[in-house]
């Protein structure tokens, strides 16, 4: 059905529609100018010593009640008025039919629904892949997307049911809806699946809950490609281990076990897990969780993201050592809080990582770390949660590029992120030992300070720090006025800036935007997820 001929249905039905209205108007002029209903109302009004009449949206007042059984408190209206009192409410009751059609069409109008389905279908699949962070409470919590899609109109309904792709993220974060589980695995045919579940919102995902739900996934084990917990509670995650010790996942790419929580320092060893292999495996992350390291399944991963491993679960250097042996091509590695234990005043052999491209590093052992890893072809470096002694140590142990041929510690360093280093000053001698960096993120952590070496009056020879600079990202307080300075200072000085990254709280004013913009590309952003 054409557009043109969706709107020429409407024009008549609001012809339609108008017409009822007149006719119904017209009824009622009849019904109030019949002398019996004005003796009947007069009776009613006098009998009871109240105002009688129902207020109507044209602004008519009349009573359209006829008269049923006789009854001395009830209108006894004449057959004739009765008679036009029916014909007022079948008058009604089509015109409600007539705009129930209009609102109907006048959908197909909207422009979001003449979308073809093949686009509908790429939206949808988008839409399910984003975060959907809303409020999770024991009593309420947000639709699955898939869901609410599917709950818009038959069309999209129909595209929805029939799409397996959009029922292949299993996000569980309630109990409810108690059929959600059993629908994406029915409704995704087969496809690979991808599975969060995630307790931390409410205290209804008890372990004998999750324990039930992976009843139901673990006869679809075959067809996992992602499986993320992530827990306060240990019992749930000895639940997860017992069901995983001797699976077998061949599809299964990425396996996170996240323990976290004000309850201490909670850990979990597991002994075994996916005995009946994970071939497929090549990203792993583990917060506060123990497994045999360096062995099946945990071989020839890409990926490495431990978190707070504390005294039964944190690695000694040779199980370390070994781990990264396991996975010669290793190109991130993630090590938050606490997760190996350096004895002090003991030195280690170098731990060579030639295929490393992404490297964390937190805690109070960052800048032993940095010195024990080799990483010669490392692209993208995170330091998070320094103080300042750490991070002067850390800045002291990095040589300087140049001297006696040296290349430097990260020679093909091209990303540096600060998180949560607000105490920490840089240095220009900072600057000149990563030479390299052409991406800044800085997160909490002394973005002044920071900008401050950037402006002209720092620069030795002509020469600016981090020449190569091209994009800045500040998820912090800003001063505009040295971020503007800086900004037209490198565009003057032909080492512009091409794109600023700034947080919405601190940069809410379109004028201040627009007048950066006139030096560089600004985006804004509301939040960082600062646990990717």
């Amino acid at each position: 059905m054409g557009l043109t001929t969706i709107r020429n249905i409407i024009a008549e039905l609001n012809r339609q529609a108008a017409e009822h209205q007149i006719h119904r108007l017209f009824l009622i002029r009849r019904i109030t100018a019949d002398p019996t209903y004005q003796r009947e109302i007069k009776r009613i009004q006098q009998s009871h010593g109240c105002d009688v009449f129902h207020s109507a949206p044209d602004g008519w007042r009349v009573v359209l009640e006829p008269s049923s059984e006789p009854d001395a408190d009830s209108p006894h209206f004449s057959p004739a008025v009765n008679a036009l009192m029916n014909e007022v409410h079948m008058n009604e009751a089509s015109l409600s039919c007539i705009r129930a059609k209009i609102d109907a069409l006048s959908t197909f109008l909207v422009p979001v629904f003449r979308l073809p389905p093949e686009v509908l279908v790429l939206i949808f699949k988008a839409g399910g892949r984003m975060p959907h962070d809303g409020p999770v409470s024991e009593s309420s919590m947000p639709r699955p997307f898939p869901l609410v899609v599917a709950s818009v109109s038959r069309q999209w309904r129909d595209i929805a049911i029939n799409t397996p792709d959009l029922w292949t993220n299993v996000t569980i974060r309630h109990p409810r809806p108690h059929n959600w589980v059993p629908l994406c695995l029915q409704r995704s045919c087969g496809q690979p699946i991808d599975i969060t579940i995630d307790c931390r919102s409410t205290g209804l995902l008890t372990a004998p809950v999750v324990d039930g739900i992976m009843s139901m996934l673990m006869s679809h084990v075959h067809r996992w490609r992602r499986f993320a917990l992530m827990t306060s509670d240990p019992a749930t995650v000895y639940a997860i281990g017992r069901r995983l010790a001797d699976a077998s996942a061949p599809q299964l790419r990425h396996l996170q076990l996240s323990l976290s929580g004000s309850s201490g320092n909670q850990e979990v060893v597991l002994h075994d897990i996916l005995q009946g292999g994970a071939e497929a495996l090549s990203s792993i992350r583990f917060d506060s969780l123990a497994t045999p390291w360096g062995s099946a399944p945990l071989v020839n991963l890409t990926t490495i993201d431990l978190r707070w491993l504390w005294l039964r679960t944190r690695l000694q250097y040779d199980q370390f050592r070994d781990m990264l042996a396991a996975s010669p091509r290793l190109r991130a590695l993630i090590l938050r809080g606490t997760y190996i234990h350096l004895h002090a005043g003991r030195s280690y052999p170098p731990l060579p990582i030639p295929t490393l491209r992404y490297l964390e590093l937190s805690g109070d052992t960052v800048c032993r770390m940095s010195s024990l890893l080799c990483t010669p072809a490392l692209e993208e470096l995170t330091l998070a949660n320094l103080d300042e002694t750490e991070f002067r140590e850390f800045v002291d142990s990095l040589p300087d590029p140049g001297r006696d041929g040296a290349r430097g510690r990260y020679p093909a360093l091209r990303t540096l992120s600060l998180l949560n280093a607000s105490m920490c000053t840089p240095t220009r001698r900072f600057m000149l030992a990563l030479p390299t960096i052409t991406h800044l993120t800085v997160i909490n952590s002394a973005t002044a300070k920071f900008l401050e070496l950037f402006r002209k009056e720092h620069a030795e020879d002509g020469l600016l720090s981090w020449p190569r600079l091209r994009k800045l990202t500040l998820v912090d307080d800003v001063d505009y006025f040295l971020l503007y300075g800086v900004v037209k200072e490198r565009a003057a000085m032909r080492m512009p800036l091409q794109r600023l990254v700034l947080n919405a709280p601190f940069i809410h004013d379109d004028y201040l935007v627009s007048t950066l913009e006139e030096f560089v590309d600004v985006d804004i952003v509301k939040d960082v997820d600062l646990d990717h």
